[in-house]
């Protein structure tokens, strides 16, 4: 636990993951590694509300109706869940290869916050990260199927805003709105260095996956047992907004004995692994895990609705 969360300049420990840059980027195999014996998916969990008084947003002008409201949120009945409860309200069917936007009959250019009959609005999952809280019941599976659950590699995404230069934090939006009210000071783009990395990381070796698509990485040591910790995100060093802690894009263990990745632009989690463990994190109450046949497609072209089965 000494090295946890320290900065890793050997951008080699990633090497024995470069086979995937050969798979398309439609493929499972480009998010984590073929050769494992069986392939989970991880769903990001979503957020819904209703109104307390109506329970139920239909038949509400939700522009207006809060207008004289000292506290919107006192008035809301909010509550974390599934994909499959998300299913469930909007008559589809949750399955292994589910794509969050059809089970919500979302369809392209409707406003984001779709309503369901019974009166819930569904807010949509977290994409690019797995929130720090489900990370945490994961890892503390994956923790017990390892020889190494102390050592192995977490791989942040350096594209976070605020990581490597300030540019998307809030103090830099915060500074940016003010020179932008100043005439006389132009808004000024800022230099790598000044986020929450220190310069010497900011400007170290990255490890870039798939060529020029944006899929480079920073380096940390970090184990399963560090992870496992509720209170990881107040020891991990990419962040300085306790509100928003990135997870590891891919994160594995020093024996290579399982590989978890969230895909940038995906709004779940792959983990590939043995058969045991994919199991075990099935029955984990808390997290939604389904096993995931290592052909399915988990593109999404955004024209058709899931209907019911």
């Amino acid at each position: 636990m000494t090295r946890a969360f320290s900065w890793v300049p050997d951008v080699g420990r990633g090497e024995w993951l470069r086979s995937m840059e050969a798979e398309p980027f439609s493929s499972l195999f480009s998010v984590v590694p073929r050769g494992f014996e069986m392939y989970a998916r991880v769903f990001h969990p979503v957020e819904r509300d209703r109104p307390r008084a109506t329970r139920s947003w239909h038949a509400i002008e939700a522009s207006t109706c809060f207008d004289d409201a000292a506290d919107i949120w006192a008035l809301l009945e909010t509550e974390r869940c599934t994909w499959s409860a998300a299913a469930a309200s909007f008559g589809t069917t949750m399955h292994a290869e589910a794509q969050y936007a059809r089970l919500i009959r979302y369809v392209s250019g409707e406003e984001v916050g779709a309503v369901s009959e019974d009166g819930w609005r569904y807010g949509e999952p977290s994409e690019g990260a797995l929130d720090a809280s489900t990370l945490t019941a994961a890892s503390q599976v994956l923790a017990r199927h390892t020889a190494t659950p102390h050592a192995g590699i977490a791989a942040i995404w350096e594209g976070w805003g605020g990581l490597v230069s300030s540019a998307g934090s809030k103090r830099y939006l915060a500074m940016r709105s003010l020179q932008m009210s100043l005439p006389r000071l132009a808004p000024r783009a800022p230099k790598s260095g000044t986020g929450v990395l220190a310069p010497d990381i900011a400007a170290g070796p990255r490890f870039d996956l798939h060529g020029d698509t944006g899929r480079s990485y920073v380096l940390f040591e970090a184990g399963a047992a560090d992870f496992a910790d509720p209170r990881w995100p107040a020891r991990a060093p990419w962040t300085d907004d306790a509100d928003w802690v990135p997870s590891p894009s891919i994160f594995w263990p020093e024996d290579h004995s399982w590989v978890l990745a969230t895909e940038i632009d995906y709004d779940s989690t792959l983990i590939a692994g043995t058969a045991a463990l994919i199991s075990d994190l099935v029955r984990t109450p808390g997290l939604e895990v389904l096993v995931i046949h290592p052909n399915a497609d988990l593109t999404w072209d955004g024209d058709s609705v899931n209907r019911p089965a």
